[in-house]
């Protein structure tokens, strides 16, 4: 009988128990975790320990981690001396050995909530390596864009220049317990699966450089086990992976502060830990998308990579061009933008429109306002009750072809932020020849000024409101404004400020553009 210790204690701990006490084999004998307010209570009929506890209650058990951190999990349980001799078994391959009879069973008896695994569970088979050394493979952590989805959509459009340079690119869609799979994207062959299929898939291929968006210990601990760290690597800087929590404050209620400060702290202690490993590699490049996220990423880290630029995320100005725009264009108002969270402030977007509606002038302007996510009703539930006649509020996402004739529409976008590191959908409404009113946050000034758009204070709708109101009353502005917006996107953003370095690094010094 092999003992197994769970890693975990929400749902996904809670299902992986009711699928060993239905398998024959196996006998799950306690529960484990960080959170020290839970050491020595129970779980479901077993005990909670601490993980110090593991190897020396249950010297031969395996663990089973139950969490979408498991690679870095297991790589903290291996450097503290706390994994019995059983090491780290993934559910996946517990399931991957059940006989199909109890398959048939664990179907009646285990009510999946999560989508942590599949009763169904078969490796799928990894495509094999064709002994080329010249193909490229950019890793998504968050998902590579799929039809309907635009996630990493800024990872793809660099990925669509690079295969125009001529160069043999393919994605990785790194997504959480999903399933090996493959698809097609708009001619890009794109690979998916989780932290573990990823590894899988590494022990079999060879690229000659590893293009990474969104780096962290779990993508790294894959690379790793994989035995690809020697692989040279760019990696992307986009925000929230070298940055503390505390510059996303305001996703956090002050209870959950309160709650879970020591738990953020110990967090970022562990990013910096492994940031300074990785910065220090010869073999990383590291892209920053601006000098204001370069420079707070030294001060949270302590120093910079040993190789690293600043590179502005690519607008394709070609795609986004559109005719100059008309004094009456400043009355058509647009927002994109989604409500994942609160650092993308489409609250600050509601209050400015009712601050607005009072004003005699408001029913001249329209507004369209498109996005989704968990904070819709949150950020957009009073404007839906007002039901404005001049302010259309569309619940979806769109993708680039809806956005670039949304632009030629439009004369206003409204790009509010409490923390980006570029803003690039602002960027390419600049492109459009769009007044951009955004927020004096983060980076925001590198990209736009009084003299290409318009900027108000932090989390103040009340400027936001009266930038609005300024373009109203003022439309030759309005007109001048949109006009360097263009110039100002070309000059940072364009081929040549960005693809062409990143083509530079990718080849080694040399640029092709067939």
């Amino acid at each position: 009988m092999k003992q197994i210790v769970i890693f975990g204690t929400a749902q996904r701990g809670s299902e992986i128990l009711a699928i060993l006490s239905h398998l024959p084999g196996y006998e799950a004998v306690a529960f484990s975790c960080n959170d020290e307010a839970r050491w020595g209570t129970e779980k479901e009929g077993l005990e909670i320990i601490p993980p110090g506890d593991m190897a020396s209650r249950f010297p031969g058990a395996a663990v089973v981690i139950a969490s979408a951190a498991y690679a870095e999990i297991e790589k903290r349980l291996i450097a503290e001396g706390n994994l019995p001799s059983g090491g780290c078994v993934p559910i996946y391959r517990i399931m991957e050995a059940v006989s199909e009879e109890d398959r048939t069973a664990l179907r009646s008896k285990v009510q999946r909530k999560t989508a942590f695994y599949d009763l169904d569970v078969r490796e799928a088979p990894i495509p094999p390596d064709d002994g080329s050394r010249e193909r490229y493979l950019v890793i998504c952590n968050g998902g590579y864009p799929a039809e309907g989805n635009p996630r990493c959509a800024f990872a793809h459009e660099r990925v669509l220049q690079y295969r125009e340079a001529g160069l043999k690119v393919e994605a990785f869609s790194l997504v959480p317990d999903a399933r090996f799979e493959r698809y097609d994207y708009q001619g890009v062959e794109v690979f998916q699966g989780g932290m573990l299929e990823l590894e899988r898939f590494l022990r079999v291929r060879d690229y000659k450089k590893l293009l990474i968006h969104f780096i962290d210990a779990n993508v790294m601990g894959a690379i790793e086990k994989a035995g690809k760290a020697g692989t040279p690597m760019i990696v992307w800087c986009h925000g929230y992976e070298v940055m503390p929590w505390h510059r996303c404050w305001f996703n956090f209620t002050p209870d959950e502060l309160r709650r879970n400060r020591t738990a953020l702290e110990r967090q970022d202690a562990e990013k910096r830990a492994f940031l300074r490993s990785v910065y220090a590699r010869e073999n990383m490049t590291f892209l920053f998308v601006s000098q204001w996220q370069r420079e707070r990423s030294r001060k949270f880290v302590g120093e910079l990579p040993r190789r690293q630029q600043v590179i502005h995320n690519f607008i394709n100005h070609a795609f986004y061009a559109a005719p100059e725009k008309t004094a009456e264009d400043r009355l058509r108002i647009l927002s994109v933008k989604s409500h994942g969270t609160r650092t993308y402030a489409n609250d600050l977007t509601a209050k400015a429109i009712l601050e607005l509606s009072n004003r005699s002038w408001f029913p001249e302007v329209t507004f369209e306002l498109y996005g989704d996510g968990p904070l819709f009703e949150e950020n957009f539930g009073e404007l839906l009750e007002k039901n404005f006649s001049n302010v259309e509020i569309h619940r979806r996402f769109l993708n680039h072809e809806q956005i670039r004739e949304l632009f030629r529409q439009s004369g206003v976008f409204l790009s509010p932020t409490r923390m980006d590191s570029h803003q690039v959908t602002a960027s390419e409404a600049m492109a459009a020849g769009l007044c951009v009113i955004t927020s004096s946050a983060g980076p925001m000034r590198e990209f736009v000024d009084e003299a290409c758009g318009c900027v108000f204070e932090f989390d103040n709708y009340f400027m936001l409101a009266e930038e609005i109101e300024f373009l109203y009353f003022h439309p030759e502005e309005f007109l001048s404004k949109a006009q360097k917006a263009v110039i100002r996107s070309r000059e940072q953003c364009g081929y040549e400020n960005t693809i062409q370095k990143e083509l530079c690094l990718l080849l080694d010094g040399g640029v092709r553009r067939v």
